[in-house]
């Protein structure tokens, strides 16, 4: 009876140890790309469903800044403004694309508390609508010029990238990976201030 009572109770320790699946904060995808190396190629939808965007279209064209995020990271919030700039300085002469993933913080998944302060409560979304309707969002919010891409909703090219939580890349005619930003929150500053070292040396 004793030895049943050890088990029972060993059991509970566990079962209250478990972390709950809204606390358990998401990976990050494995690294898949380094500096240098070709880009991986994608097809994505743009908001109104009516086009498809392949990144390789763009090869022996002109370069491509990719940027990847969602409406519920503060701090791809925050650095926004300055790729608005980069593409209203460069955008005739280089794609720009808004490239919208998974949720970093949504609200059943990790929160956080200054999404809560802002007013941006936002589950994460199930189906591709769902999903297309929370970038249309997050384009109104930074009254945004750069052209938005939705990313499906296996997250394949989010995977392709490693992108999550944001991340920015620059991809050059070649299809290189000119400029590879660390993941966000901490990458986001330094892989703008890459970006827009890049643009004003190689864009003339």
């Amino acid at each position: 009876m004793k030895s049943i009572v050890l088990v029972l109770f060993a059991v509970l320790l566990a079962c209250a140890a478990k972390p709950t699946a809204a606390a358990v904060k998401p990976d990050r995808h494995p690294e898949t790309t380094r500096l240098g190396d070709r880009a991986p190629d994608f097809a994505l939808r743009t908001l109104d469903g009516k086009q498809t965007v392949k990144l390789s279209d763009f090869r022996g064209k002109k370069p491509v800044v990719l940027i990847f995020g969602s409406y519920t990271c503060p701090p791809f919030r925050d650095v926004y403004p300055t790729l608005e700039r980069l593409h209203r300085t460069y955008g005739e002469k280089v794609a720009f694309y808004y490239i919208y993933i998974r949720e970093a913080h949504p609200e059943d998944g990790w929160k956080m508390p200054r999404n809560q302060r802002d007013g941006i409560m936002v589950k994460d979304p199930k189906t591709l609508d769902e999903r297309v309707k929370l970038a249309e969002t997050a384009c109104a919010f930074f009254k945004t010029t750069i052209p938005g891409l939705v990313d499906t909703m296996d997250d394949a090219t989010d995977r392709a990238y490693a992108a999550w939580p944001s991340r920015i890349f620059i991809v050059d005619k070649e299809g290189r990976l000119v400029v590879h930003g660390e993941p966000g929150p901490r990458g986001l500053v330094p892989a703008a201030r890459a970006a827009e070292a890049w643009l004003v040396k190689n864009v003339k």
